[in-house]
């Protein structure tokens, strides 16, 4: 990558204000009208994740504005640290119906990220599961803190998903 990163966000991946030094590019999310910006070794499980979340829980088509990927920015929790949108490795969907700090997805909603979460088999961590209600965070999905490329393109094999979180025919 020719430059040393100190930077890393919450999960431990590397973050940077300069996207191309971190793999992070423009990736259409399969079924959706939507793009998402995120790391490159990330996009598999994350774009999965959002078509998913497109097909199961709510449309992402509406609002242009409501899908988000990288975002180099501190997290919300305001502890120094820096979010995971800074790595590209977490998107937001559909903020505009569930904004930070609410709990407004039906339970059927929440059923359908239930099923999202578990196929994608630890690696992915829902907002909807933090502990305060200030900080519930039903909008966002990351890789969750130590998981590594390789064991998303594990999980890719094993779930037949190509680059670009399609499955394969």
């Amino acid at each position: 990558m020719g430059s040393v990163m100190t930077q890393t966000s919450i999960n431990g991946w590397p973050a940077s204000p300069d996207q191309k030094l971190i793999k992070v590019k423009s990736f259409p999310i399969d079924g959706s009208v939507r793009k998402v910006r995120v790391c490159e070794d990330a996009a598999p499980i994350l774009l999965w994740v959002a078509a998913r979340f497109h097909k199961t829980v709510t449309s992402l088509d509406p609002d242009p504005l409501a899908v988000w990927g990288y975002n180099y920015r501190p997290a919300l929790q305001g502890d120094g640290q820096l979010s995971d949108h800074a790595s590209g490795t977490a998107v937001d969907l559909r903020s505009d119906k569930f904004p930070v700090g609410t709990d407004k997805m039906t339970l059927l909603q929440k059923l359908a990220v239930r099923r999202i979460l578990k196929a994608c088999d630890k690696l992915i961590i829902w907002g909807g599961d933090y502990k305060s209600a200030k900080s519930k965070d039903q909008m966002h999905f990351a890789i969750a803190p130590g998981v590594t490329a390789a064991q998303i393109h594990a999980w890719r094999v094993k779930y037949r998903i190509d680059p670009y979180g399609r499955p394969l025919k």
